[in-house]
């Protein structure tokens, strides 16, 4: 028996699709279709047939799926073992984030333990980077409330607080802001994107008010300075309240509404396993016993 027609099988089988398993395996398509070939052609059987514009198990390779499955969920505790024996990780890194502040701060980390990782590092929506992680456009991902499909593993990384932002010296400023008072007030909101206006926008919901009026304006500088000219209020996560002697803030307080930002880690799950996701994952699972209460 071929390991490597058989791995190649296992990933065609499971994603659908020659290109995608390719992909994982770090392998051609041509590569990948020769070893598929091979197999068949070695006991005589069809695994695969067309469908359309894709391919589908046969009746044999649904059954040879089923075999496929345990052997390579052993496969994995073999690589668990053996990887814990490992020293350094290389390869190529791609990272995609809504929050890049913590997710530099986790590649600095990795890359002191790891430095020869070499790392990207881009910003994106919540949706774009399920999107860019589901078809291997990225290799790890950090967002806030992500829809998450069968393929991706999450795992909380940390969770921080939603500040009112207020002019110095407001009426509305106090030890805690309740959502309540943004009846009647100026809204100054971040651009569609942002996480903290996706929360913000479900809080009011679930609250059942609304502001007299919405203002929106892109970037957090720029709202920050809109709110220090007195042109209406907004909200931040605890780490974006830089001081400034022009503001003051105000954690959040809802009767029913969720006012605390959760980032979560996603990963695919079959690739956990690549040297260069598990030290960052590694590095992720540091950074965060680090900012824990207590730590």
């Amino acid at each position: 028996m071929n390991f490597q027609q058989i791995r190649a099988f296992h990933m065609v089988a499971k994603e659908g699709s020659v290109r995608r398993a390719g992909e994982i395996l770090s392998l051609s398509q041509p590569t990948v279709s020769q070893h598929l070939k091979g197999l068949e052609d070695r006991y005589g059987l069809r695994l695969f047939e067309k469908r359309g514009r894709g391919i589908a198990l046969t009746e044999t390779g649904q059954q040879l799926y089923s075999v496929t499955e345990r052997l390579m969920a052993q496969v994995e505790e073999v690589e668990d073992l053996l990887r814990q024996r490992t020293g350094s990780a290389s390869g190529r890194l791609r990272v995609v984030s809504d929050s890049p502040a913590i997710a530099v701060r986790i590649v600095q980390r990795m890359l002191a333990a790891h430095p020869d990782i070499d790392v990207s590092l881009r910003k994106d929506s919540v949706e774009g980077i399920v999107a860019a992680l589901t078809e291997l456009r990225a290799d790890v991902g950090i967002a806030v409330d992500p829809l998450i499909g069968t393929v991706l593993q999450i795992a909380p990384l940390r969770s921080e607080r939603v500040f009112a932002c207020l002019p110095r010296g407001s009426a509305l400023a106090g030890a805690t802001f309740p959502l309540e008072a943004i009846a009647g007030q100026v809204l100054i909101q971040r651009e569609k994107t942002s996480r903290t206006r996706a929360l913000v926008e479900r809080a009011l919901a679930a609250e059942g008010v609304a502001p007299a009026r919405v203002i929106e304006v892109e970037g957090a500088e720029v709202v920050r300075e809109a709110v220090a000219l007195s042109l209406g209020l907004s909200f931040f996560a605890e780490s974006e309240c830089p001081p400034d002697p022009r503001l003051t803030y105000a954690p959040v307080a809802a009767r029913r509404a969720k006012t605390v930002i959760v980032e979560n880690l996603l990963y695919r799950r079959d690739r956990r396993h690549v040297l260069a996701i598990s030290a960052f994952l590694e590095a992720a699972r540091e950074e965060r016993t680090r900012t824990e209460p207590g730590a």
